[in-house]
């Protein structure tokens, strides 16, 4: 009986092994919302209502909540900006936690006049705090916030991610949101530029031995680590042996 169990159990192991080597090999695990983060965001010329001006003049005023949008969109952007928008008017921040929204259009097609009209939409020609702005080097800049909206031909639309992106005075990316977030969402991207103390979990890494995932920042792929095996081993064992005493009971019925 102990062969037969310890026979049984190996054999779920090595099945769970050849699991975890697929997986990483195809490299499922990526959290875009870690990508860039703490990179610097391109120092491009961005034209606003003020005039051009480089990118750094305006977060080195105040740190930016940057939200990626076309005026085209037929999709997520209206959404995305009316979401930011009402939770925005529902936070009560500490008066030390100052911030603006950049709403910058990532398509070639917008013009600063389209911007304009986007932001008479949404009644926001005349907040201080929303800036609406394009930009001649969309490339730079979406390529360091590891932003890639994709053509699609067929619908004649950019599809890409709901993207808000924390950039904090001196230029550097704090926090990605994807996706339309709740209130406590935003206030902690908010804290993030505003270089606050945000309760976090470190990312997994090869110095965690028992961790479930591993963390490579070469590649932003996160895999399955030792400490996954470790976490579901119990079970396999215990699987086993209730395959295990079943069948026996199974064969002592029928001797």
């Amino acid at each position: 009986m102990s062969k037969s169990i310890f026979s049984k159990i190996i054999c779920c192991c090595l099945i769970l092994s050849v699991v975890q080597f697929a997986q990483a090999q195809k490299g499922k695990f990526d959290f875009s919302e870690e990508k860039n983060v703490y990179n610097q965001i391109a120092d491009v010329p961005v034209l606003t209502k003020d005039g051009t001006q480089k990118l750094s003049v305006l977060y080195s005023r105040s740190p930016l909540i940057v939200a990626l949008i076309f005026t085209r969109c037929t999709g997520i952007c209206s959404p995305l900006l009316l979401n930011l928008s009402e939770q925005i008017s529902h936070l009560h921040t500490d008066p030390k936690e100052n911030f603006k929204v950049l709403v910058i259009s990532f398509d070639p097609r917008d013009q600063f006049e389209d911007m304009a009209r986007m932001a008479k939409q949404y009644a926001r020609e005349n907040d201080p705090n929303w800036i609406f702005a394009v930009t001649p080097q969309i490339s730079e800049l979406t390529s360091s916030l590891a932003f890639n909206p994709v053509w699609d031909e067929d619908r004649q639309q950019l599809d890409h991610e709901a993207l808000l992106s924390g950039i904090n005075t001196d230029g550097y990316v704090t926090k990605n949101l994807i996706g339309l977030r709740d209130q406590q969402a935003i206030y902690s991207l908010i804290k993030s530029i505003n270089n606050e103390f945000i309760l976090s979990y470190p990312l997994p890494g090869n110095n965690n031995f028992l961790s479930c995932f591993s963390y490579d920042p070469s590649t932003g792929k996160k895999s399955w680590s030792w400490g996954m095996f470790l976490l579901v081993l119990p079970a396999i064992i215990a699987a086993g042996i209730v395959t295990i005493l079943v069948n026996q009971k199974k064969t002592l019925h029928h001797n």
